[in-house]
């Protein structure tokens, strides 16, 4: 039931060799930097302690917290079952997804509050940008990496959700800057819409992080041009032969 290894979250996540040669300067003291921009929302963040009452394993109970931020954003009351069902295909497609036999009262709590917390933190990058909410955005494939979705986009800027403990991790600014390079690609073949902006949002601790691409990518492209990184990029990932 997982995604090929195609898939453009997958690489971003598994192969971090390749970045280091796209992208050198992406090291843990930018990583750091970049975490210290972070903004605090109006939202409350969610207890440690109340995570860890939970029996459900973390990946599931926030994917179902992410389910739960979509049903608000579309202005839909909360169906638990469905909602349930959502967060365990999607957990299937990457991991050996633990189904739980039935949600308790704290699994719901914990789940409520992340949603409203995405929902509400979202909503608020759509006012201050004036454009409507996007949700499953299309990320295009290239050569042999296939296409897929983000989690939400405003316009030209990328929202992805992550619900970890800690501060945002290199791998999640991989993906991201993957999925810029897709649409860069995109846009130089297809004449399609290149991200302008991307953001990491975590509502466990109500923060985000807001990256204009293009100054993201002077600090960590090593003096490459756009165009210089793709044309990296397309030597290094337009000849592998996936069965």
């Amino acid at each position: 039931m997982r995604n090929p290894v195609n898939d453009p979250r997958t690489v971003a996540r598994n192969i971090p060799g390749v970045f280091d040669s796209l992208f050198p300067q992406l090291t843990p003291s930018i990583v750091g930097h970049f975490n210290r921009t972070a903004t605090f929302s109006r939202c409350d963040s969610i207890p440690i302690e109340m995570v860890q009452a939970s029996k459900l394993h973390k990946a599931m109970l926030f994917e179902l917290g992410f389910t739960v931020g979509e049903n608000i954003l579309a202005g839909n009351a909360i169906d638990w079952d469905n909602c349930l069902r959502k967060a365990i295909e999607r957990q299937k497609r990457y991991f050996d997804a633990q189904l739980p036999n039935e949600l308790a009262l704290i699994d719901k709590q914990i789940a409520e509050i992340t949603g409203k917390n995405i929902a509400a933190m979202i909503s608020e990058l759509a006012v201050e940008r004036d454009r409507p909410i996007v949700s499953s955005p299309a990320i295009p494939g290239f050569q042999w990496i296939s296409s897929g979705h983000g989690d939400f986009s405003i316009s030209s800027t990328l929202i992805e959700v992550k619900c970890s403990s800690g501060n945002f991790s290199a791998p999640d600014y991989r993906q991201l800057v993957m999925y810029w390079l897709l649409s860069f690609a995109a846009s130089v073949e297809r004449n399609c819409a290149e991200w302008s902006e991307g953001v990491l949002l975590n509502p466990r601790s109500a923060k985000y992080v807001v990256l204009k691409f293009d100054d993201f990518l002077r600090v960590i492209s090593g003096g490459r041009t756009k165009v210089e990184i793709l044309q990296l990029f397309s030597s290094m990932f337009g000849t592998r032969d996936v069965k």
